[in-house]
């Protein structure tokens, strides 16, 4: 069922704080957001990272028969062009690790769960990137040719 059952309980784990921090960060996100329209993208993000803290803590209760410890998320949000940039890097991240987890098991309900949570994390790195250019976030040293 697993190429390594333990392996994969840890990156559970570490998916579950992922999502816990990234509930957090995108409520906080919203409240420095410019636009309504930059606010409903952060919103969509969030209620999907809600739904997949959701899923992996219903998968790890199933696997593991106790609930998953959850540390306290420590979140700072302080510019919204630099922590959009962040995010785009950490949803690619979080989707390249749901991509290893599905593919270290031949449970098709667990792999329709990694596959679901590994298209949504896709999309919010599509999502804010789009944020990211309506917002005229840019870099100087990106525009310059430089670095």
């Amino acid at each position: 069922m697993f190429t390594d059952f333990n392996k994969f309980i840890m990156d559970l784990q570490t998916a579950i704080n992922g999502e816990s921090e990234a509930i957090e960060f995108y409520n906080k996100l919203l409240e420095i957001a410019p636009c309504e329209e930059a606010r409903d993208f952060i919103r969509h993000i969030r209620d999907d990272e809600m739904k997949h803290y959701r899923m992996f803590t219903q998968l790890y209760i199933s696997l593991c028969g106790r609930p998953p410890v959850v540390m306290e998320p420590q979140v700072r949000v302080t510019e919204f062009c630099r922590d959009v940039k962040k995010a785009v890097k950490d949803e690619l991240e979080a989707a390249e690790l749901y991509r290893s987890m599905l593919l270290s098991t031949t449970n098709m309900r667990i792999r329709d769960i990694m596959f679901e949570t590994m298209t949504d994390e896709m999309e919010h790195a599509t999502r804010l990137t789009f944020i990211y250019s309506m917002s005229d976030c840019h870099e100087p040293e990106c525009e310059t040719g430089t670095n």
